[in-house]
């Protein structure tokens, strides 16, 4: 199924499942580092960590960003078990920090803290700016992973010019319109010159201009 939608359309379709982001990234080192630096590291840093998730360095926590067994999934916070077992109840043993860390100390993240990394993973879960977060060596002929920041047919996040994002794949790009999908498979085209000077870059390097 492929339809045309109008500049009113993308806020229709960020708000009706898509991620609603204003066009400013959240920057790991300055704002999400000190908050795992705080709440997660003191269990998830090591050789030892619990659960085998380290995230103390960016080349141990990419390992688990997207591929066979991740903690992230970029662009879905809602499917990420970072997000998830941060946001559970308390008095659920599931919750993160577990029922006996927090009894020796270990804080919860903040409302606050856990709404700005859910942001975080709903733009990518970036590094750095304009870099997605490196994921491990796919075997070959193993799909690209969500989020690969250049590959045709992975998720990625498009900015148009009002500064509303959402999470698609591109397609392919044809005279003045891209064409992208969602999640669910369904297609839909949208003006290149809607589109962000960033994301309209992004959709001529993937389109092959």
């Amino acid at each position: 199924m492929k339809i045309s939608l109008p500049l009113p359309s993308f806020f229709a379709l960020a708000m009706s499942g898509f991620v609603l982001e204003t066009a400013r990234a959240v920057d790991y080192q300055e704002e999400i580092r000190p908050i795992l630096n705080k709440k997660c590291f003191k269990c998830h840093t090591g050789p030892k960590s619990k659960g085998g998730l380290r995230m103390d360095t960016p080349d141990d926590f990419a390992k688990r960003i997207g591929g066979d067994d991740p903690v992230i999934i970029p662009g879905d916070p809602s499917k990420s078990l970072l997000t998830i077992k941060a946001g559970l109840p308390r008095t659920d043993g599931d919750a993160m920090p577990p029922p006996p860390a927090r009894e020796r100390g270990a804080e919860a993240m903040t409302s606050a803290e856990l709404t700005l990394v859910q942001k975080w993973v709903s733009m990518g879960a970036k590094f750095e700016a304009g870099e997605t977060a490196a994921a491990p060596t796919a075997a070959p002929g193993a799909p690209a992973a969500v989020g690969a920041p250049t590959a045709a047919g992975a998720m990625q996040t498009w900015t148009n010019s009002a500064g509303v994002s959402l999470q698609a794949a591109f397609v392919s790009l044809s005279g003045t319109s891209v064409t992208l999908k969602k999640d669910d498979g369904s297609q839909f085209d949208y003006p290149l010159a809607s589109l962000n000077p960033e994301s309209q870059a992004l959709a001529k390097k993937l389109g092959g201009q």
